[in-house]
């Protein structure tokens, strides 16, 4: 591989604005956020607001919660977001109501175009649909919609959009049941 037609990867596309959004956020989410009681979602929620997240009420979120681009987040109401979960907001990031995202899961809308030399960024929205489950460890893609509903199983890797009310599981994820709420 010629060096010169790599040399696209050194240089980002990112804009200086959000570098140093991204700067401030970095301190603020390693200092005041990280080191906050674990009860004070409340707190976490308003400096997430503060670099333009849109989060809804009586939201958890738990202190060693990772978000890259706050700006790219939305969630609903009543969502729960475990610790040491990864929100890679490359791209959107949308929690609707009542979703959860367990301890260690890993969501992430952004990938490179492999078919380019300079392997380019490439985001694509990550959806979790109301009262959703995203299980401890497991990982959604870029462009992956989790349906209402569904279930994406402990350590499961979901690269496809899991329809509503599934549940999934294993590397890669597909459907081994239907989730029925009992009354």
């Amino acid at each position: 591989m010629p060096n010169d037609l790599a040399a696209g990867r050194l240089v980002s596309a990112v804009p200086t604005a959000w570098k140093v959004k991204r700067l401030l956020w970095s301190m603020v989410e390693n200092t005041v956020y990280r080191y906050s009681f674990h009860t004070w979602s409340g707190w976490r929620a308003f400096l997430l607001r503060c670099f333009g997240a849109k989060i809804g009420k009586n939201c958890i979120i738990r202190r060693t919660v990772k978000v890259y681009y706050p700006w790219l987040l939305t969630m609903g109401d009543m969502v729960i977001v475990g610790d040491a979960a990864n929100l890679y907001c490359l791209g959107p990031i949308t929690l609707n109501d009542r979703c959860m995202v367990s301890q260690e899961a890993y969501l992430c809308a952004g990938t490179h175009d492999f078919s380019k030399i300079d392997l380019p960024l490439v985001t694509k929205p990550v959806i979790l649909g109301k009262d959703a489950w995203v299980c401890a460890r497991a990982f959604v893609g870029p462009g992956v919609t989790i349906g209402e509903g569904a279930v994406v199983g402990a350590c499961a890797v979901a690269m496809r959009d899991v329809a509503p009310w599934k549940i999934v599981a294993g590397n890669r994820a597909t459907v081994v049941g239907e989730r029925r709420l009992q009354e």
